[in-house]
């Protein structure tokens, strides 16, 4: 299985010119502790999203 990924992987690489980037952000999440989770979560999605 993990074979047919690779293969596929290097398909899309060659054949459909995809481009592969990473991106490494190095963010501080320490203002977005909460102490109800939501609150915490919704923080943090809301600074990922507008950051990257």
């Amino acid at each position: 299985m993990e074979f047919d990924k690779v293969l596929e992987t290097i398909h899309m690489i060659s054949d459909q010119k995809l481009d592969v980037r990473t991106v490494t952000m190095g963010i501080s999440l320490m203002d977005c502790i909460d102490s109800d989770s939501d609150v915490a979560c919704q923080k943090i999605y809301d600074k990922i999203t507008t950051k990257a």
